[in-house]
């Protein structure tokens, strides 16, 4: 029995009616999604970046070939990533981790940048972590004389950190790490990722330790 024109065009018709349909109900079940969690697709593209991997540029403290490896977005004006500094010291005491520490200076902060900056001039001296260690330990708010003054304080060549900091010489590898950041969907500090899983704000110490299995003082 052969199918007629007339058959062939309502067959048509109710497929494409159907895709139609279908495309329309799809179409109302993402825009509800966004309605009622706005995050979501976010979200979704989030846990589908893969994490960032350790460079040779990169400033570890730690056992080089950890158990745990701990990367860090930071910004020296956060006070979340003050607590979490000093959260990670403690961690990196009581478990094998080797923490790496990534600059993610915020729009927001006025010299988180400069800061940045300067903590890579230490970095010439191998005074990387020690530097970082005083920036975040600063009782009163940071100022542009803050960084030299550290500097005395740690016993560095101020000279020569002097130049180095006014040069603007890591200006563009600052930049790099936070660009490399925001590829990454990040858009706050503290922004770590514990063996590739990512957490985005401060954890305080005792959830660090749940998150590793560890005990306190282990």
């Amino acid at each position: 029995m052969k199918t007629s024109e007339t058959d062939r065009q309502e067959l048509f018709s109710r497929k494409f009616l159907i895709v139609l349909l279908a495309v329309s109900i799809l179409t109302n079940v993402i825009l509800l999604v966004r309605l009622k969690y706005p995050n979501a697709l976010n979200t979704i593209q989030v846990a589908l970046l893969p994490a960032p991997k350790v460079l040779p540029t990169d400033h570890v403290r730690g056992n080089t070939n950890a158990k745990f490896t701990i990367i860090e977005y930071s910004d020296f004006q956060c006070s979340y990533c003050s607590k979490m500094h000093e959260a990670m010291k403690s961690i990196i005491k009581e478990t094998d981790t080797r923490w790496v520490f990534r600059h993610f200076p915020l729009p927001v902060h006025p010299l988180a940048s400069k800061a940045a900056e300067a903590s890579e001039c230490a970095g010439d001296q191998g005074k990387f972590w020690e530097y970082s260690d005083a920036l975040f330990a600063l009782n009163n708010p940071m100022t542009e004389g803050t960084f030299l003054k550290v500097a005395q304080d740690l016993g560095l060549d101020w000279m020569s950190f002097s130049v180095c900091a006014s040069s603007g010489k890591y200006a563009k590898a600052v930049a790099a790490q936070h660009e490399a950041g925001v590829k990454n969907k990040i858009t706050g500090t503290p922004t770590f990722y514990l063996n590739g899983k990512r957490f985005d704000g401060f954890v305080p110490l005792e959830d660090l330790r749940k998150m590793m299995g560890v005990k306190a003082g282990k």
